[in-house]
């Protein structure tokens, strides 16, 4: 007799911050569904990020132990301390485990329902502080068609802000100073408009001019005038000109490490 294993269904986590598959978590199987591969002759297997759970079929395709009607329960751990910077995740993390079902549709995922870190069934799921949870029903229609779930995490929007630290410079050439986003049709993504505003102009939410010049330099603000979207793959061709000559073809973008879209830049002349 031929042993060999099928896929009953995946599940991926994807990130818009990536434009894909997001490495941040790790699968944690609680003993109950520990027990519940064992029993029903499943195998869990991760590979490129992805978990897939795999069922062992006779010769003529059907499952040896079929398991329709169970539910297999699947932490999510979070690996990337970093994680928060970026991602708008659909429920506070500090406040509730989310947890994903597919009660509704056999072969979605609904939207994750909050629910406390004390109410999780699992010990070994408290214990290991699981961002989210989830609960996939299998139904006997994945053996022939298995599904394919995925969660997908949206990336933060927030305001990007260039401060400009300007020495030596004069009026006039502060003045002809401007930010353009040159690289969005190269980079097939919507244009970043700036908006120039003097350091009399701040708000209270942006970092104060004190704290960034000292008497001898002039501080100004290059503001996005929407909020723009974190993403791994920085934007291209964001310059600072003068006048329309490039000083900095590509300015910097906020990485994983930084909490904020506040980007200070040193500007001078010799």
């Amino acid at each position: 007799m031929t042993i060999q294993f099928k896929t009953l269904f995946s599940l991926t986590v994807t990130h818009a911050y990536y434009g894909g598959v997001c490495p941040d978590f790790g699968f944690v199987m609680p003993a109950e569904t520990e027990r519940l591969l064992r029993g029903a002759r499943l195998l869990a297997k991760t590979r490129d990020g992805r978990l897939h759970v795999l069922y062992e079929a006779g010769e003529g395709g059907a499952p040896i132990v079929p398991a329709a009607g169970r539910t297999l329960r699947i932490g999510l751990k979070l690996l990337n301390p970093l994680f928060p910077n970026f991602s708008a995740p659909a429920i506070n993390p500090a406040a509730a485990v989310a947890v994903y079902t597919n009660a509704v549709d056999a072969l979605r995922l609904g939207a994750p329902q909050a629910v406390a870190a004390a109410d999780l069934a699992d010990p070994e799921l408290v214990r290991e502080g699981i961002f989210g949870l989830v609960e996939a029903r299998i139904d006997a229609g994945f053996y022939a068609a298995p599904a394919v779930f995925e969660i997908a995490f949206a990336a933060r929007e927030e305001t990007l802000r260039y401060y400009l630290v300007v020495k030596r410079y004069s009026t006039a050439d502060i003045d002809q100073l401007t930010v353009a986003d040159t690289g969005f049709t190269d980079d097939g993504r919507d244009e970043v408009r700036f908006t120039k505003v003097p350091a009399a102009a701040f708000t209270p939410a942006e970092i104060a001019p004190a704290l960034l010049g000292g008497g001898d330099a002039t501080v100004l603000l290059f503001r996005s005038q929407a909020p723009v979207a974190r993403r791994q793959r920085g934007r291209r061709k964001i310059q600072l000109r003068r006048n329309g000559e490039v000083l900095v073809e590509h300015l910097p973008q906020p990485g994983a490490e930084r909490a904020t879209s506040d980007l200070i830049v040193h500007l001078s002349k010799p």
